[in-house]
């Protein structure tokens, strides 16, 4: 339902060098010989309760079990989820790759995307969330043997990385000054709502997200 911000607690949207500096287990998705393996870099689930909850502000404020607060917020665009309000008890899972590929020369812009769907899991209300962050920088100098690389974001920010995933040296190798690069952060988050329990039947079509109402609620 909601992009986190640390590591939910960040912003959906990464700075493109973050997928650099991976320090997570690699798992590694086929790939190019232009494009770096998809690296999962977030997997995790908890329990919490909603302590507040508001939409104006498109922020959800969840308590752990250990009292730690967690800020979620609701991308502009997922709209077909679950009302959460303050109370509310629910399991969550996040789930997070990041991946890199050399943009072909005149390709377009990367676009980043949102999906969200609605249904039940249990009988408890459940929503999921997808979301793709897309951006481009461009590579200003590589020195392969030390694994770093200079680039300039979209917002003209020089950084040096150093490159500490195998699954990004390929990549870095074939890197060289000039080349525009395609940073790619997947975030997908799904939770529960399990102090709500629906009565009756009930069905959802997982392929649009529609789901018929309950009967004998």
């Amino acid at each position: 339902m909601v992009s986190k911000t640390a590591p939910l607690t960040r912003r959906f949207l990464r700075p493109a060098l973050t997928a650099l500096l991976l320090t997570a287990p690699a798992l590694a998705v086929t790939a190019h010989p232009a494009a770096a393996q998809a690296v999962i870099t977030g997997n995790q689930s908890m329990d919490a309760t909603v302590e507040t909850a508001d939409m104006q502000t498109r922020t959800v404020l969840l308590r752990d079990k250990k009292g730690g607060l967690l800020t979620l917020t609701v991308p502009k665009d997922a709209k077909d989820l679950p009302h959460l309000e303050a109370g509310d008890h629910i399991s969550l899972r996040f789930f997070q790759t990041m991946a890199a590929d050399i943009a072909r020369p005149g390709s377009p812009l990367p676009e980043s995307t949102v999906s969200s769907a609605k249904g039940y899991a249990k009988r408890h209300p459940h929503g999921t969330l997808v979301s793709f962050q897309r951006q481009r920088v461009k590579v200003l100098a590589v020195d392969a043997a030390a694994h770093k690389v200079t680039i300039i974001d979209h917002a003209d920010i020089t950084r040096t990385v150093t490159v500490k995933q195998k699954a990004l040296l390929p990549l870095l190798n074939s890197l060289k000054t000039g080349d525009d690069v395609d940073v790619t952060t997947m975030d997908a988050v799904s939770f529960s709502v399990l102090n709500r329990t629906v009565n009756g039947t009930v069905s959802v079509k997982e392929k649009t997200g529609e789901q018929a109402a309950p009967s004998g609620n």
